[in-house]
């Protein structure tokens, strides 16, 4: 189908929507312990967790701190969703380490940043409702993912605090439905960004630009930050039920994603 013509920096619109591209995360090739050759890779392991699961297993591998800071949460699904991730992010890393879970030191860094010590592997963790989601790479010098239920409402007066003029122009023009789309892929993108750096907010939410490089289908962000703009890469998948945002830094001019389920059993993958 021909591009639309118009500004070539802006999201797609087409059928009625306006919308950054999406790719299914099921449509994603699966992660294989083959390399990925001169290309970067940044492989998601993804977990849509359930109340069947034997927390109590779960914990049995988590370190003391995060027993304990599990214990603090007031609701019991927000302690789940906090464990559920911990498991996820400990048992992925080990596996791409080869170091056992229970010798894993993963610190924190200036702004909660979890990294490994001594280790080259960049790796992002994100939960959301029942979605525990961790994107790794051996080839990237940082990734960043957040993901949010497709359902979430972000209000129009919230707009003004994330989004830029010109992304809140874009929204004005939307019937509600497409611009509660657009405003929730501004959201998960630009937090994936500041994940990503690990530096939070250096620069405002709402003076950074997202834009759709039509010729090349690329996400961008107009305002370059950490190190410069041309080498990040910007990528939206839906998952089940949630939107997923992948933002990483290479300098590798190509960046394919992979994904798998992850099992709720220590150790096991599907």
């Amino acid at each position: 189908m021909p591009l639309p013509s118009g500004n070539p920096y802006e999201p797609v619109e087409g059928r009625g929507v306006t919308m950054f591209p999406r790719s299914p995360l099921l449509d994603v090739p699966q992660v294989s312990d083959a390399p990925a050759n001169s290309q970067a890779c940044v492989d998601i392991w993804w977990w849509p967790y359930d109340a069947d699961v034997d927390w109590h297993r779960i914990c049995d591998g988590l370190t003391l701190e995060e027993k304990s800071r599990a214990a603090t949460f007031h609701y019991e699904k927000d302690a789940i969703s906090f464990i559920a991730g911990r498991h996820l992010q400990r048992a992925t890393v080990s596996k791409y380490t080869s170091i056992p879970v229970q010798d894993l030191h993963i610190a924190a860094g200036p702004h909660g940043k979890p990294c490994l010590t001594n280790s080259v592997i960049a790796f992002n963790l994100t939960n959301a409702e029942g979605l525990a989601a961790l994107a790794i790479s051996r080839d990237c010098s940082a990734v960043g993912i957040d993901a949010e239920p497709m359902a979430r409402v972000i209000e129009t007066e919230a707009s003004s605090l994330f989004c830029s003029s010109a992304e809140l122009d874009i929204l004005s023009t939307l019937p509600p439905g497409e611009s509660r789309s657009l405003r929730l892929s501004y959201w998960v993108l630009k937090e994936s960004l500041v994940k990503a750096t690990g530096t939070g907010f250096v620069t405002a939410p709402n003076q950074l630009t997202i834009r759709l490089d039509r010729p090349t289908n690329a996400i961008r962000f107009d305002n370059p930050i950490a190190n410069g703009n041309t080498s990040w890469h910007h990528h939206l998948l839906q998952g089940p039920g949630h939107l997923i945002a992948i933002s990483a830094q290479t300098d590798r001019a190509q960046l394919i994603l992979r994904q798998r389920e992850f099992s709720s059993l220590p150790g096991d993958y599907q």
